[in-house]
């Protein structure tokens, strides 16, 4: 979803303090929208496959990936079980077997191969936050990051 107010804060793409505010919002906020940064809260594992399969719908570009950052296993296992979505441009990196720096998420955003990065909750910084949206910006490709807000009882 997409707070209207929170883009009232935004002048000339020059990211503030009230942006990084909306950005922690969680009571307030489900989502947020600013140019080619995107971030959506989740509460569960259906909500991560449904984030997921519009995210694929949505990205869909012949000859482009969708790069996903330690996506949640079982909500893409499910999205693998959906005829309608099309998964063979999901490309899937672990962090747990690679490295991933903010260069990399970076060079990747610029690059051009990808229609769309997206981050499943990651441990960024707000300036981290701002660099990516920044970036996405200029490479004209969507950053999406994903928060999992689930609670254990």
């Amino acid at each position: 979803m997409f707070n209207s107010n929170s883009n009232n804060t935004i002048l000339n793409n020059n990211l503030n303090s009230s942006y990084l505010e909306n950005l922690n919002n969680k009571d307030q906020n489900k989502g947020f929208k600013h140019g080619h940064l995107r971030i959506i809260d989740v509460e569960n594992d259906f909500n991560i496959s449904q984030q997921y399969a519009e995210i694929c719908q949505q990205y869909f570009v012949e000859n482009k990936w969708v790069l996903m950052i330690n996506p949640d296993t079982q909500p893409l296992d499910q999205l693998n079980k959906n005829i309608a979505i099309d998964t063979s441009k999901i490309l899937k990196v672990y962090a747990n077997k690679v490295t991933i720096v903010l260069a990399n998420i970076e060079s990747a955003l610029c690059k051009g191969n990808c229609s769309a990065v997206v981050l499943c909750n990651p441990l960024l910084s707000d300036k981290e936050i701002e660099q990516l949206s920044e970036c996405a910006q200029l490479s004209k490709t969507s950053c999406i990051v994903i928060r999992n807000n689930r609670r254990i009882h």
